[in-house]
């Protein structure tokens, strides 16, 4: 056991926890508004709504390639220092989107959220293992998921009554002010942690924690399964809303209403996850999750009636609370000695899935529409069960 592992809660003051809390529902902010208002920034551009949602593809790539340089990054530079910088990008990409004059131009912006994406949400769950005890890491983990699905939530409604104002006016309004608010309680909650002081031996450390995990079976398993796993969810969440503005013509208003239960279904889920692991063990609460989440994705978005697509979008939700939370503490405990290579490469294998939901995903909407396009990341989300079932392994 590393020393990591001695510290306690007490290290983490409750401000401290709730700066985290904010700093995860921060990374949801930018979603929420492409999200919500895809189709208003498709026509101020004139563009297609799969087109226009390549801004998330974007998103994503860049928090791929930037997410193996935090390998290196969270080795050398502290991780306190490296969330707060990953919370400023947020800011600047708020106010840069507003001078956006074209769709090129706001996907090159938005390729900072995908570079904030890969600091912010690694840089949250690594700081959770270094001052979170063992036995509470679920539960921690869960607070966060169920603080961002709920800053997600007040996201949509404060998007959904200011929606008349502009998406870009909107996107500043929702995201400027949590951004600032959340760097300072950084600046002032989060304890600073050491670093190594010698590049020599901070690179072999890199390097070695690198070899172990290629070596690891189990934790190359979660990368895979978080691969093939997380795209169901993330399509639910670039082209849930769209889908209901464009199938049952309800207004972004009514959307953001018609989102609230939803995100309850998805928080509760996070904060039920504790228990789950103390009944069951982490990888048979991934695997449901993981399996539920797959088979309502296959057909949930082929049904014409609202209401029942509604009522299973509901357990689709509750599905991905468990599935963001003990995905995360599954891959804390892979690796304790390399915790923060371990979570970088968790966190590019969820920014992979975000491109493949947002990329393969919305090419398949332009194709087959939304009943097609699900069918195949349905199937990818039962493969990821698959994986997870036949590689990993409770630690």
């Amino acid at each position: 056991m590393s020393s990591e592992d001695n510290l306690n809660d007490n290290e983490l003051s409750k401000k401290g926890i709730i700066t985290l809390v904010l700093s995860r529902g921060l990374t949801q902010l930018p979603i929420a508004v492409a999200g919500l208002l895809l189709v208003d920034i498709a026509l101020s551009f004139n563009v297609e709504v799969g087109i226009a949602g390549q801004i998330s593809t974007a998103a994503g790539l860049f928090s791929i390639f930037f997410g193996l340089m935090m390998g290196i990054l969270n080795v050398r530079f502290k991780h306190k220092s490296l969330l707060f910088t990953g919370i400023l990008l947020y800011v600047l990409v708020a106010v840069s989107s507003y001078f956006a004059t074209s769709l090129s131009i706001l996907i090159g912006v938005f390729s900072f959220v995908g570079i904030a994406n890969a600091t912010v949400i690694p840089m949250v769950n690594t700081l959770i293992g270094e001052l979170v005890s063992p036995d509470r890491r679920a539960s921690a983990i869960g607070w966060t998921v169920g603080g961002m699905f709920l800053i997600y939530l007040i996201g949509m409604l404060v998007i959904g009554f200011i929606a008349t104002m502009g998406w870009r006016m909107t996107m500043v309004i929702v995201m400027v002010p949590v951004g600032v608010l959340t760097g300072i309680m950084c600046r002032s909650y989060i304890p600073d942690q050491k670093t190594s002081s010698e590049n020599e031996t901070s690179l072999r450390d890199l390097f070695r924690g690198y070899k172990n995990l290629l070596s690891n079976k189990s934790a190359i398993g979660v990368i895979l399964g978080t691969i093939l796993g997380f795209p169901a969810w993330y399509f639910y969440v670039v082209y849930g809303p769209s889908f209901y503005r464009q199938v049952f013509n309800l207004s972004a208003s009514s959307i953001s209403i018609a989102l609230i239960f939803l995100i309850i279904s998805g928080i509760i889920g996070s904060f039920t996850v504790g228990r789950l692991v103390k009944r069951t063990s982490e990888k048979t609460v991934l695997l449901s999750a993981t399996a539920s989440l797959g088979i309502i994705t296959l057909i949930v978005f082929r049904i014409p009636s609202f209401w029942v697509t509604y009522f299973l979008t509901l357990i689709a939700m509750f599905s991905g609370g468990i599935l963001l939370t003990v995905s995360n503490s599954f891959a804390l405990a892979q690796i304790p000695e390399y915790r923060g290579t371990m979570m970088s490469l968790h966190g590019v294998a969820d920014s992979s899935a975000s491109v493949i939901s947002a990329g393969l995903g919305g090419t398949l909407l332009l194709l087959y529409g939304y009943g097609g396009s699900s069918i195949v990341l349905g199937v990818t989300g039962l493969l990821s069960a698959i994986v997870l079932y036949l590689f990993t392994s409770n630690q």
